[in-house]
């Protein structure tokens, strides 16, 4: 080949594989969402009579609408939302939706699902609340103000816009998009917003139930000061709602559990102050709860009735019994079922133990402060200040060095020196090696 050629060739190649690099890059580049936006979207199922496949161009000619929404998720924090698109109850026409249908599953593109009932989708009335930011502006565990909602419906979103509520941001990236309204100014739908919805699946099945709550300690007589702790199996996006009153407990009850379980490691910092056991009970109480969650029927109400009695033996004052790596405890004598167990700092030699439990089964009071990572026990007129990771503690203002470091530790439970803290309460420690027995008295 003559040298001339050669160059023409190799320049020609060299031209090429630069433009095949950029074209890479630029792909590379590109948001993950470009990539994974629905262009068509198929409604199957046994609940539909006339299933069938819309392209976005299809879509687009359909009436569109244009709603506000206000949204809660699971961390908790909350969004604004603007949405364009087809009522999703038109789509279902269109598919001709029988009056057998129940539950409608939601699948995305990046394969993540949604399951919600046809009751709460079309049944309950959903809202935009303006106020719902009122008070807080992002904490979500912050009730915000009811006033002024708006009902809105939910659609196929074809341009979106997450965390703004201006309709001029509109784009198509995540389109397709389930939006859909709140029941309550505090419900929430973050994780209910399906993006890249590809498929609606409706079915004719019966949806299951919500596991009732299960309260910690159960029913019965209690000592005064008893901290109550509520719980179901997921406690994830289904919410523990409850009242202290007597009543029936509705979504627009307050919350037990705003911080989703899938958040728990990340919030530990925050979990106990959020979802915060209920008390302390000083009087006869009667705690009414419920399970309310997307895509199953709510759980029955359940009861659980305390009196309170102090049950000290006369003479005999506080006993606390725990155990190394047991979650079971007593106060007293009554049981209780701590959320993570006492365990040994082998580097160190000492048991730590959670310090919520402990110091207020010892009558003080715990604070915890997220930005300096500090736990304020307070006891009459003793505080003691320690600091996660620290050794220097201080007890009403004296600085004191201690040989075991506090820690956090899953899921987000703040754990202390036993012997420090209870001694310094007044307390004495009896442990024993053999069996892990700790025997805490006053």
């Amino acid at each position: 080949m003559p040298t001339r050629a050669r160059k023409g060739f190799y320049g020609f190649t060299i031209a090429l594989l630069s433009i095949l690099l950029l074209s890479g890059a630029f792909c590379l580049t590109l948001p993950n969402s470009a990539a994974a936006a629905s262009d068509s979207l198929q409604i199957t199922g046994d609940g539909v009579r006339n299933p069938l496949t819309l392209t976005l161009d299809q879509l687009e000619q359909m009436e569109q609408h244009q709603y506000v929404y206000s949204c809660i998720n699971t961390w908790p924090t909350k969004k604004w939302y603007v949405g364009e698109g087809v009522k999703l109850i038109d789509l279902l026409k269109q598919a001709e939706m029988t009056d057998e249908a129940t539950l409608l599953k939601f699948f995305s593109a990046d394969g993540y699902t949604v399951s919600m009932t046809v009751k709460e989708l079309f049944e309950d009335k959903r809202y935009c609340f303006p106020n719902f930011k009122a008070g807080s502006d992002a904490d979500g565990h912050l009730p915000g103000d009811p006033a002024g909602k708006v009902e809105v419906e939910p659609i196929v979103g074809l341009l979106t816009v997450e965390g703004s509520d201006n309709p001029n941001y509109m784009n198509d990236l995540n389109s397709l998009l389930l939006m859909l309204g709140q029941r309550t100014v505090t419900e929430q739908t973050g994780n209910l917003f399906v993006k890249y919805l590809s498929k609606i699946e409706v079915l004719t099945t019966e949806p299951g139930k919500w596991d009732a709550p299960q309260a910690n300690p159960d029913s019965g007589t209690v000592p005064p000061g008893t901290m109550v702790a509520l719980s179901n199996i997921h406690s994830d996006d289904d919410k523990i709602h409850y009242t202290t009153d007597g009543s029936i407990p509705t979504m627009n009850s307050p919350v037990y559990n705003w911080i989703a379980s899938r958040w728990w490691a990340a919030r530990g910092d925050v979990l106990g102050t959020i979802n915060h056991p209920l008390g302390p009970i000083n009087e006869d109480t009667t705690i009414k709860a419920i399970t309310i969650g997307p895509g199953k029927l709510n759980s029955d109400v359940v009861t659980f009735n305390y009196q309170v009695v102090d049950q000290s033996p006369a003479g005999s004052g506080l006993a606390i019994d725990l155990a190394i790596g047991m979650k079971e405890a007593r106060v007293n004598g009554v049981p209780y079922t701590l959320d993570a167990e006492p365990f040994i700092n082998t580097e160190a030699g000492r048991t730590l133990v959670p310090v919520r439990f402990v110091t207020e089964a010892l009558g003080a009071e715990v604070g915890w402060d997220p930005e300096t990572r500090r736990v304020n026990i307070n006891h009459g007129e003793k505080e003691i200040i320690l600091t996660i990771g620290s050794c220097e503690v201080q007890v009403n203002g004296e600085k004191q060095i201690i040989d075991c470091t506090p820690e956090i530790m899953p899921p987000g439970r703040t754990f202390v020196p036993l012997r420090f803290v209870s001694e310094t309460l007044e307390a004495e420690v009896i442990y024993n090696p053999d069996n892990g027995q700790i025997l805490i008295t006053r």
